[in-house]
C-alpha cells in the first residue's frame, strides 16, 4: 500500500478520554505525525466552534472535519466546503420537535443555537464548552441550517430514530446516532467520510494515502472510505468489525498507538491490511 498522507480522528470516544479531554499521548503524538510530514485532521460531529479548542491544542488552525461532513476547513483554516438543509426539511424536523418537546441545538457556521436551557443544554455545554445563542424553535424553524441535533434521553432518542426512518417527507436527509443520547440530521448524502473526501480531493491526496481512527456509528461511512481504517477498543461491534486494527481504549490513548503505527509503517514503506 502507499504511504499515508493525511490521517483522520474522531474526537468524542476516541481523541478525547471519557472526561471529555484529550490524552496528552494523542498530542504528543499528533506533533510527531505532522513533523514526519503527514496531515492530521480532527473529524467530528461538533460544530466548528467547538473544535478550535483542541485545535489550538494540537497547535493547528485546520484541517477539520466538522458537523460530521457538513463543514470541511483545509489546514489554513479556510472553509473548502458547507452544506446546508432544506428550508422545507428543518420545518418538518423543527415541527416534530415542538410537538415531542423535544431539546434541539442548530448548527450554522461558528455559530450554535439551543432552543431551551436546561439540564440537557448543561449536558451538552459540559461535554464540548460551547457558549450557545437562545432561540425559540419558532425562530430556529426560520434560520438556515448545517444540521440539526435532537438531544433526550436513550429511548427517546431510539423513538425518534425509528420515526425518521420511516418518513418519507425529508428529500433523503442524512439521519445518524453520534452518541446513544443525540439524533443528528444532515443534509442529504452527508457523512464524515463525504466531508474527509472533500478534504483529500482538496489536498490531491487518494483514499488508499488515508488513515481514520473512531468509535461510533457516525464514523463508518469515514473508515469505509479510507486505506487504513481502525477503531479504539471502547468502539462498538459494528465500527470494530470494519477496522483494519483495534487499538487500546480512548482512556488509554489508543490513538497515539495508531498514529505511531502510521508513523513506523510509513518509515518502512510497509503497511498491511
Amino acid at each position: 500500500m502507499p504511504q499515508i498522507r493525511l490521517v483522520a480522528s474522531d474526537m468524542d470516544g476516541t481523541f478525547l478520554t471519557s472526561s471529555r479531554e484529550p490524552h496528552p499521548k494523542n498530542i504528543e503524538a499528533v506533533r510527531m505525525l505532522v513533523d514526519s510530514g503527514v496531515t492530521f485532521c480532527l473529524a467530528s460531529g461538533r460544530g466548528i466552534s467547538t473544535m478550535r479548542s483542541l485545535l489550538n491544542q494540537l497547535e493547528l488552525t485546520g484541517p477539520a472535519v466538522s458537523s460530521n461532513g457538513a463543514h470541511v476547513i483545509c489546514p489554513k483554516g479556510t472553509v473548502i466546503f458547507d452544506s446546508v438543509l432544506e428550508p422545507e426539511t428543518i420545518s418538518t424536523i423543527i415541527s416534530y420537535a415542538q410537538e415531542n418537546n423535544i431539546h434541539v441545538n442548530r448548527y450554522y457556521q461558528e455559530c450554535i443555537t439551543f432552543s431551551k436551557c436546561g439540564e440537557l443544554a448543561d449536558l451538552y455545554q459540559s461535554r464540548t464548552g460551547c457558549k450557545p445563542d437562545f432561540l425559540k424553535l419558532e425562530d430556529i424553524k426560520q434560520l438556515p441550517a448545517t444540521k440539526l441535533l435532537f438531544i433526550g434521553q436513550h429511548e427517546a432518542i431510539t423513538k425518534h430514530f425509528e420515526y425518521f426512518q420511516s418518513h418519507t417527507g425529508l428529500n433523503g436527509t442524512s439521519i445518524v446516532r453520534s452518541e446513544p443520547d443525540y439524533l443528528e440530521f444532515l443534509p442529504a448524502g452527508i457523512n464524515k467520510g463525504i466531508g474527509l473526501q472533500k478534504l483529500a480531493s482538496h489536498l490531491g491526496i487518494k483514499s488508499e494515502e488515508c488513515a481514520a481512527i473512531g468509535d461510533w456509528l457516525n464514523d463508518s461511512e469515514m473508515l469505509q472510505w479510507v486505506g487504513f481504517p481502525a477503531s479504539v477498543s471502547n468502539a462498538i461491534p459494528e465500527i470494530k468489525v470494519i477496522s483494519n486494527e483495534i487499538y487500546s481504549s480512548n482512556d488509554n490513548g489508543g490513538v497515539s498507538e495508531f498514529i505511531q503505527a502510521i508513523i513506523e509503517q510509513n518509515r518502512e514503506g510497509i503497511i498491511t491490511d
